[in-house]
């Protein structure tokens, strides 16, 4: 019997495996530089010649057409390391590196680990010569062709040429990829296409990027840096971040620039005149972290810390903790291209006009992930939106957020201090896990930070200009606005019955200077110069009248116009006095939606447990096993899941629309020991002991379904952080607390406590440190919103807590005490 049976396979399917895997050009040279990464290289250089013959060193393959080099002064191949990683489909000595977790001589994880990189070059060339070299050692040359793997049947029947060679360099490796297969990609217009992908794939900022990559291209080096450089200096927005496994810190400078969007005249009014200082003593007394800049005509900054596992929710748990991604940094420009730039100097200087300006910019811009300095596709490579920042343009409440056409940046991971995140096989995205669904939940954590920031100074932008008008015009509020408009117009019927008079005496004067020529002509009394000399002087006045009277017809459109003005004025007081009211009740009525949606769950889950046992005694009941206990034990459930619908529509009923107005008077102990009634269930369930400490009772006057609304978003707000932290610390033991003190109200737990960096906007609509999906940033808001309704107010008390944050909400009642 034949004893040499072996497994072996056809060349097209390496090939085919080739395809599969590299998608385009861009991602086989990626690949390649990679490599020379891998190697230890200080630099890598890439020289693509579409029609030429290379000529440097003598090839197997002389005879060719147009060729690419990729050259590095890495610690280059051995031959038996060509032998194996080269030769042997799928090997990778890396992949056992990385998996025991060492590095190169110098000191960087492998990129690479899936073994078929070297497929790559196919997608290139068809011919591939390798010529490498250890430290002052001989060299290896070993060259084949790609149009070989479709004519053999067996992989070990391809030919592959090979020789020794005396090196001229110490070390590194020069890679000759000869009879490119799409030259057009390096020609015309797809080489402006393609340096732009050079810079999307290889970081365009240096800090960023591990080794220097050189470019030529028929002749001519692309240099990439300055382009980039010259570019970032026109943003008028950064924001730079980084997590060091325990905390994000996060900064972010805005120029003066960034607030004259479609005001321009408001702006150069307001703002420009004295460099912004007035509108910067506004937002301060508003924003206490902001900080005054002079840096590169940056205007305003700010820098934010949030703690890991205090302060950002919805992480998921690994092995028994939150799973941590590993460190990581970066960087986010903002960039504008409205019309106004078309003057701006710097502009012209680097890009003659605004079109090219817009143009380039454009090309550059997403969000990319880069790990050692290479992008993982797709991450914001041609339009990729990982961060769904289209999302945010879409909502009416935001002021400007990061657009995906007007950003330019980078989150930065490292292949050994990232481990967890891995590529997938096709380099198309990571593979899902829990530490790298965790890294997209703190990567939007901070994207959607930097939007509350952008909306939150927008709003400012917005509110100082209302409020320095009204101080210049005496306007505080619409009855005043509506009042001075009145005054306007009883100002303008006046002036139209002035105006018409004005008219008719003009008409008389002007028809009276005609008579008057008239009779000057040929009047004995005159002598010729003299009837000329009158003649001129009535036909001056004449003229200057008819001018007037021009004026007075133009006069006229707008006095129409303002009588038009007059018609709305009428129209829209009593229609804004109804917004007014309509925005009175949006603050109950969304409150009354969360509260809804909280009982809501309630309900389902109480419903659950109901046809759970249902199912559980129908069973019984036909297999004829049913007693009078379990009849007994039914009643009784039955009983208790109805008294608790019942303390759940109790819960919700004074909320509901005809009730909203209905004031009473209670005891605001009794009101909360009815209240404890309804937490009681959901409480324990998870652990949460909930006390209620009565210091000093008294009675309110107050819409019942108000304060519950209040206290439910309190409290709904505590059981979220409280169950953040327990997911964290198994022994920890949750609680809630309520204490009452005439006319104060503290609510406060022991979770993590208020975040520093949002502590003085916690109050504001859409600050929160949630997730999205999983809060709105609207609770609190809210609160305020209610109490203030009712003449009421609520503070975050300056105590802290053993974190050193503040926690205690307290809340003054005074107005509604009724004794």
């Amino acid at each position: 019997m034949n004893k040499n049976y072996h497994f072996d396979i056809t060349p097209h399917i390496v090939k085919q495996l080739g395809e599969q895997l590299v998608s385009d050009e861009i991602t086989a040279l990626l690949e390649l530089i990679k490599n020379s990464y891998d190697a230890d290289a200080n630099y890598v250089s890439i020289e693509i010649n579409t029609t030429g013959v290379y000529e440097k060193s003598k090839l197997f393959y002389p005879n060719h057409k147009g060729f690419i080099v990729v050259e590095d002064d890495g610690f280059g191949m051995s031959e038996e390391t060509i032998m194996k990683s080269w030769l042997i489909i799928s090997y990778s000595q890396k992949r056992e590196m990385k998996k025991a977790k060492k590095t190169t001589p110098g000191g960087r994880t492998p990129l690479g680990d899936k073994g078929l990189g070297r497929l790559s070059t196919q997608r290139l060339a068809d011919i591939c010569e390798i010529f490498t070299n250890e430290e002052s050692k001989e060299g290896t040359h070993i060259a084949f062709n790609w149009k070989d793997f479709e004519k053999e049947e067996a992989l070990s029947k391809v030919r592959i040429q090979a020789e020794r060679y005396n090196p001229q360099k110490k070390e590194g490796t020069s890679l000759v990829l000869a009879n490119l297969n799409h030259t057009e990609v390096w020609e015309g217009k797809n080489l402006e296409k393609f340096k732009g992908q050079v810079s999307q794939i290889i970081s365009p900022y240096k800090e960023n990027r591990p080794f220097e990559v050189y470019l030529k291209i028929n002749g001519i080096n692309i240099d990439l840096d300055k382009s980039n450089d010259d570019l970032r200096n026109l943003a008028i927005s950064r924001f730079n971040f980084s997590f060091d496994g325990k905390s994000i810190k996060l900064s972010g400078k805005t120029k003066l620039s960034k607030f004259i969007g479609n005001k321009r005249d408001d702006y150069q009014n307001y703002v420009e005149v004295d460099n912004g200082k007035k509108f910067f003593a506004f937002l301060k007394e508003r924003y206490k972290d902001l900080k005054f800049l002079s840096d590169n005509n940056f205007f305003l900054g700010f820098e934010r810390t949030f703690d890991f596992n205090k302060d950002i929710g919805s992480l998921e748990i690994y092995d028994g903790q939150r799973a941590n991604p590993g460190s990581f940094n970066g960087i986010i420009d903002e960039f504008t291209y409205d019309n106004w730039l078309s003057s701006n100097e710097d502009i012209k200087e680097i890009f003659g006009k605004l079109s090219s300006y817009r143009e380039f910019a454009q090309s550059q811009a997403g969000i990319k992930l880069f790990r050692n300095g290479f992008a993982v596709k797709p991450f914001g490579i041609d339009g990729d939106d990982w961060l769904r920042l289209r999302d945010s343009q879409t909502k009416g409440s935001s002021y400007y957020p990061l657009r995906p056409a007007n950003v330019i940046g980078y989150f930065s991971i490292d292949e050994g201090i990232n481990s967890e995140l891995k590529d997938k096989t096709d380099r198309e995205g990571l593979v899902s896990n829990p530490f790298s669904r965790n890294f997209f939940t703190l990567s939007f954590f901070i994207k959607d930070e930097i939007n509350r920031y952008q909306e939150s100074i927008r709003r400012a932008y917005n509110d100082f200009l209302n409020a320095y008008k009204k101080e210049n015009n005496g306007i505080k509020t619409v009855h005043q606005a509506f009042k001075q408009l009145k005054e306007t117009k009883a100002q303008t019927e006046e002036v139209t019955q002035e105006f018409n008079n004005a008219v008719s005496i003009t008409g008389k004067a002007i028809s009276a200077s005609k008579k008057l020529v008239n009779k000057t002509k040929n009047n004995p009394l005159f002598t010729t110069d003299q009837e000329k000399e009158i003649g001129s002087q009535i036909e001056t006045i004449l003229k200057e009248l008819e001018s007037v009277q021009n004026t007075l017809f133009k006069l006229n459109k707008v006095i129409v116009k303002a009588n038009q003005l007059n018609e709305v004025i009428d129209i829209l007081e009593p229609k804004i006095k109804i917004l007014e009211e309509q925005l009175n009740n949006f603050s109950e009525l969304a409150s009354l939606g969360l509260t809804a949606e909280s009982v809501s769950h309630e309900f389902a889950t109480i419903a659950d447990r109901l046809a759970e046992k249902a199912s559980f005694y129908s069973h019984k009941l036909e297999s004829k096993k049913l007693t009078d206990a379990d009849i007994y034990t039914l009643m009784q459930y039955i009983n208790s899941t109805v008294n608790g619908l019942k303390v759940q529509l109790r819960h919700l009923d004074p909320a509901l629309k005809y009730n909203r107005e209905k004031k009473t008077k209670f005891l605001f102990s009794k009101f909360l020991n009815d209240e404890k009634d309804y937490y009681k269930n959901r409480f324990e369930k998870l652990g949460i002991e909930f006390i209620l400490e009565i210091v000093d009772d008294f009675s309110i006057k107050m819409n019942r379904g108000k304060l519950t609304q209040i206290i439910d978003n309190l409290l709904n707000n505590s059981e979220y952080w409280l169950k953040e932290r327990k997911q964290n610390e198994k022994s920890f033991t949750p609680k809630i607390l309520i204490k009452v003190e005439s006319p104060w109200v503290y609510v406060y737990d022991n979770g993590f406590g208020i975040a520093p960096a949002i502590e003085n906007q916690i109050f504001e609509p859409f600050v929160t440190t949630k997730p999205k999906g999983e809060g709105r940033g609207l609770g609190l808001f809210i609160i305020q919103q209610l109490l203030d309704s009712s003449g009421c107010s609520i503070i975050l008390e300056p105590t802290v807590n053993e974190n050193k944050r503040k926690y205690i909400f307290a809340m003054n009642f005074s107005n509604t005490i009724d004794s």
